[in-house]
């Protein structure tokens, strides 16, 4: 008796990927502007950039390919930027002293220098008793009512 014969499927021929000799470049960020060529006899890779000019150079091995020359030069622009000190950033600015700031938006045109001379006179001065009495007799006279009416409502909640 024969045996029965198996139907096997062909194998898929399986294709190999060739890896990128082209890349983004980190300085001008242009995609596939950035070539790699390895030179196995003098075992350097070099690597530049169409776009903006960028250059690198690394030794590479028998096994190194373009992706390593690109990856080094990645690790050699993040080690030099680690490197640099870093930028002073400037304190912001002070918010500008509400007297200022009330006189810059004020909406009458006929006066506008001599309120802004004012208000920047009086925000340059150290501010006294006097210039809170001035321009509170209003509000202390508020603050009297709303104190007794108050103490009128404790009272009343006592009884």
């Amino acid at each position: 008796m024969g045996k029965r014969k198996s139907a096997k499927k062909p194998q898929a021929k399986r294709t190999k990927e060739t890896l990128s000799t082209s890349f983004k470049c980190l300085f001008c960020h242009h995609d596939n502007s950035v070539t790699v060529k390895i030179d196995k006899a003098a075992m350097f890779g070099h690597l530049s950039c169409k776009v903006c000019g960028q250059k690198f150079t690394t030794p590479v091995n028998n096994l190194s390919a373009a992706v390593d020359v690109y990856c080094d030069w990645v690790d050699a622009c993040e080690e030099a930027q680690k490197k640099q000190p870093k930028k002073f950033k400037a304190p912001k600015a002070p918010s500008p002293l509400p007297a200022v700031s009330a006189a810059l938006n004020d909406e009458d045109d006929d006066d506008d220098d001599l309120d802004l001379a004012s208000a920047l006179d009086k925000a340059k001065r150290k501010p006294t008793s006097r210039d809170y009495d001035e321009d509170s007799d209003d509000d202390r006279h508020r603050r009297k009512q709303a104190r007794r009416a108050y103490d009128e409502d404790d009272d009343d909640d006592e009884e």
